[in-house]
C-alpha cells in the first residue's frame, strides 16, 4: 500500500508538471490566435476600416483616414 501511494504521488507530480509546461508554452500562442480572430471578425463585420493587401495582410485605417 505504501509503494502504491508513492507511485500515485509520482504520477500526480509528473502530470502537474506536464500540464504546467503545456500551459506556459501554449499561453502566448492562444493569445495571438484569439487576437487575430477578433481583428478578422471586426473587419469582416464592418466595425473596423481596413484595406486588404495583395499578400493577404490587413492594413487598418485610422478614423481620420490615415493609413499606418
Amino acid at each position: 500500500m505504501i509503494e502504491d501511494s508513492g507511485l500515485i504521488m509520482k504520477v500526480i507530480g509528473l502530470s502537474a508538471l506536464l500540464v504546467g509546461c503545456g500551459y506556459i508554452l501554449g499561453k502566448d500562442a492562444g493569445h495571438k490566435i484569439g487576437a487575430g480572430k477578433v481583428i478578422d471578425f471586426l473587419c469582416d463585420n464592418g466595425y473596423l476600416k481596413h484595406q486588404k493587401k495583395p499578400d493577404g495582410n490587413v492594413e487598418l485605417i485610422k478614423l481620420n483616414g490615415e493609413i499606418e
